[in-house]
């Protein structure tokens, strides 16, 4: 698999040996940015995941009141080959990130980006459904981290890990998952080149367990992908009992 290079930088509390980081909470600075009205990419984020994830009924949540950057989180639903669904956001890519001074110049592609999942084809996906946090929890997830580099002025990339809490209180009571890595897929499907002649990375969310995030600060990225690829199943599918690939 063609994963991306491995950046460095952020506010950490840890740093592992390969320079990727966990965030830490800082309170965000008095900066107020205007939600924008329209989605910015929208359009062509919606016909390159048609073209990836073809044959698929389509459906968004549509985000009714708006901070800083309007997000809304698309689902895509399952097919008989592929039997998961497919959720992506649109609208924290409108905002370019805070990338650090002395990468910016090199790196400035990897400014603007999106985020996506896997579920499985039977997760309660109505609203009612969502009135239960066991169900929520993805979308919430999906959502707070796309605004969270544009709240405190930082970035997200390739090999980030994110916990729920200092504490890493888990995502909700069905679940012991209390963070999430930023992950990438082949470059056919994580790398967006826009009309504009700008371009969209779309980082793959794995939610993990305090340990397996405390494993990849001290052993690296690589490390923590051929663990979790020796699980039973596909990891990028969400199971929020899977076994503990590092406990």
């Amino acid at each position: 698999m063609n994963f991306f290079k491995k950046l460095f930088g952020g506010n950490e509390m840890g740093k592992s040996e390969d320079g990727t980081t966990i965030y830490g909470y800082d309170a965000p600075d008095e900066r107020q940015v205007t939600s924008l009205s329209e989605i910015l990419y929208m359009e062509e984020l919606n016909e390159h995941f048609n073209k990836v994830f073809p044959n698929r009924e389509t459906g968004v949540f549509h985000e009714l009141i708006s901070d800083i950057v309007h997000i809304d989180v698309n689902i895509m639903e399952a097919t008989p080959d592929e039997p998961y669904r497919v959720l992506y956001t649109n609208g924290m890519s409108d905002l370019p990130m805070t990338l650090p001074q002395e990468i910016r110049k090199e790196y400035k592609h990897l400014e603007r980006t999106e985020l996506m999942m896997f579920l499985p084809a039977d997760w309660p996906l109505t609203q009612k459904d969502f009135e239960a946090e066991e169900n929520y929890w993805p979308i919430r997830l999906m959502k707070m981290l796309a605004r969270f580099p544009h709240m405190y002025q930082t970035w997200l990339g390739y090999g980030h890990t994110i916990p729920n809490t200092k504490e890493y209180e888990p995502y909700a009571p069905n679940t012991e998952l209390s963070g999430a890595i930023l992950f990438a897929l082949p470059e056919e499907v994580s790398t967006v080149h826009t009309k504009d002649g700008n371009q969209v990375q779309v980082y793959f969310l794995v939610p993990l367990y305090r340990e397996e995030m405390e494993f990849k600060l001290e052993s690296g990225m690589d490390e923590l992908v051929a663990k979790l690829s020796k699980l039973p199943g596909d990891f990028l599918v969400l199971n929020p009992n899977r076994p503990n690939a590092c406990k």
